[in-house]
């Protein structure tokens, strides 16, 4: 199973991802968590493959033209595909990030990107995303130092874009503590997979 995390700076994902990780290779729910056992446990990875530094650098206006800047991002994901090819995979950004900023930061391109992240043939489609949906405010209040405009213009780009992503989205605001949100999460996310499995 392959499930990808989205959302905005401090929205929760990369502290909900690994723990979504720990707890799917430590436990087993009716038989329904691990569905793919034959491709071992639940790897995590990030994606796309920069350094903090170098993303930041990329989704400044003006630093890249657009194209060059889509490249980058798009040759990135290429390179990612056989790492994570027939295995269990928690993703933190994937493909659905692509297309957002790409409706961001890259009007021009958008429509093009949006076909090529789109693409099977191109790229492993998720089986599911979880979409931290965290109000600006609260991801703020985790990092004052996040522009706040800009965190809640990509914010609006993923709701925009939402409608082009073709697999399961569990819609999920981290609002609480740590361990409260995961538990949370954990009881959506089995929902799901029982809903998956029902006749």
């Amino acid at each position: 199973m392959f499930i990808a995390f989205e959302g905005i700076d401090r929205s929760g994902k990369s502290t909900l991802s690994v723990k979504l990780a720990e707890y799917l290779n430590n436990c087993m729910i009716d038989g329904l968590i691990k569905l793919d056992p034959h491709f071992g446990d639940y790897i995590w990875t990030k994606e796309p493959s920069f350094s903090k530094e170098e993303a930041n650098l990329l989704n400044t206006p003006g630093y890249v033209d657009e194209y060059r800047r889509e490249r980058i991002f798009f040759e990135s994901r290429i390179r990612h595909q056989n790492f994570i090819a027939a295995k269990n995979v928690i993703c933190e950004q994937y493909l659905w990030s692509g297309i957002a900023y790409a409706y961001k930061y890259s009007p021009q391109s958008f429509r093009m990107i949006k076909e090529l992240y789109s693409s099977e043939n191109l790229f492993i489609q998720p089986d599911l995303y979880i979409f931290l949906n965290t109000p600006v405010e609260i991801c703020s209040e985790r990092d004052p130092s996040l522009d706040i405009d800009v965190q809640r213009e990509i914010l609006e780009a993923y709701n925009k874009t939402m409608e082009y992503i073709k697999v399961p989205i569990i819609n999920f605001q981290a609002i609480e503590e740590e361990q409260e949100s995961l538990h949370h999460l954990i009881v959506l996310f089995e929902d799901h997979i029982k809903k998956c499995h029902t006749p």
